[in-house]
C-alpha cells in the first residue's frame, strides 16, 4: 500500500461515521465468530481504502470514492431500487448486476462503470456491498 496518507485509528473513525451516517450498525457485541469474521472481511478493505486516500467520507457521511484517473463517484444510500438494479440482469449476471447496482447508488452510467480498471472496480464494489449488507 505505500505510506499511508491517512492513519488507521483515523480511518477506522471514519468507517463508524460513514456506517452511523447511513444506518449501517457497526455493534458486533452479538455477532457470532463467523458473522465477526464476515464483518472484518467487509469493513477491512475499506478502511484500506480510507487509509491510502482512495475513499474519504464528505461532510454528510457519504463515502467518495475517487478512481485512478481522478474521477469521483459520491454513494447514496441503498434504496428498494438499489436492489432492483441487481436482478437487471438475472442470475448468474453477478459482476453486471453488482455494477447495475452501483451506477444506482452512485448516479454513474454503467458505461462509465465499465471503464474502471479492477482496482477501482473492487474498491467501489466493496462499498456496494456494505450499504447492500443486512446490518
Amino acid at each position: 500500500m505505500g505510506q499511508p496518507k491517512v492513519a488507521e485509528e483515523v480511518a477506522a473513525a471514519e468507517f463508524v461515521r460513514m456506517c452511523e451516517a447511513n444506518r449501517i450498525d457497526t455493534d458486533v457485541s452479538e455477532l457470532t465468530e463467523d458473522e465477526l469474521k464476515e464483518w472484518r472481511e467487509m469493513r477491512d478493505p475499506i478502511v484500506r481504502d480510507i487509509m491510502r486516500g482512495a475513499l474519504v467520507i464528505d461532510g454528510e457521511g457519504r463515502p467518495v470514492y475517487t478512481t485512478d484517473d481522478r474521477k469521483t463517484l459520491t454513494f447514496s444510500r441503498a434504496t428498494a431500487a438499489t436492489f432492483m438494479a441487481l436482478e437487471t440482469y438475472g442470475k448468474g449476471k453477478d459482476v453486471s448486476n453488482m455494477m447495475a447496482a452501483v451506477a444506482d447508488l452512485t448516479g454513474t452510467g454503467k458505461g462509465e462503470l465499465s471503464k474502471l480498471i479492477a482496482r477501482d472496480f473492487h474498491g467501489v464494489s466493496r462499498v456496494a456491498r456494505l450499504f447492500l449488507a443486512d446490518r
